[in-house]
């Protein structure tokens, strides 16, 4: 079985730009996107086999297909970050947005969360923790680790299990604190995370 660090694998081909703003203030900021850019497909023959090699390793086999870089930020990247990635990903079955947020500290993380859940939609609606919302239409999952944040959406509901152990072995250092599955048209559940198993939070 052959496992892949992500980090070492997208280094080499899309950081978006490092957020300067040092502001930690939970504040409600208007919900709206930066830019309209369609995604931009992948190119490079090197880095495009090491990240397939990555989604489509044994212990994640997520049976990706095509992979474009989606340029435009979304409004959690409005606060302070390290690092992003924001990618459409193409299988078989699914097209599926993935954003993965990586911070300094754990402090930056909740604050991005926060702010994210304080004024959350185009609506800026605020959602409380462990509320049982329905945060999109469609599939919604959000996993949060020590110090990052992934945000899975699709069309179509997606095995959550699948994508657990794509942050696992993407963020082995950092463990995973909770998560949050939405199916599509239903309510949010959110979970705590350990040993390898999912508690609901009820």
């Amino acid at each position: 079985m052959r496992i892949f660090s992500i980090s070492t694998l997208l280094a080499g081909f899309f950081i978006l730009a490092c957020s300067t703003n040092n502001n930690q203030k939970r504040e409600k900021i208007e919900n709206k996107k930066i830019n309209n850019k369609k995604p931009k497909e992948i190119q490079k023959e090197d880095t495009l086999k090491a990240i397939f090699e990555f989604y489509n390793q044994d212990s994640v086999n997520l049976e990706i297909t095509k992979i474009n870089v989606i340029p435009e930020k979304t409004f959690i990247q409005r606060f302070p970050y390290k690092n992003a990635t924001n990618l459409l990903l193409e299988s078989k079955k699914n097209l599926v947005k993935y954003l993965q947020i990586n911070y300094a500290d754990s402090n930056a993380m909740k604050n991005a969360f926060f702010n994210y859940l304080d004024c959350y939609g185009k609506d800026c609606k605020s959602i409380e923790l462990f509320q049982k919302v329905k945060f999109l239409k469609i599939f919604f999952m959000l996993i949060t680790t020590t110090k990052s944040i992934h945000i899975i959406e699709s069309e179509n509901n997606l095995n959550s299990s699948d994508w657990i152990n794509c942050v696992r072995f993407s963020k082995i250092a950092d463990p995973i604190k909770f998560i949050i599955i939405q199916k599509k048209q239903q309510k949010a559940k959110w979970f705590s995370y350990s040993h390898y198993h999912l508690t609901e939070i009820k």
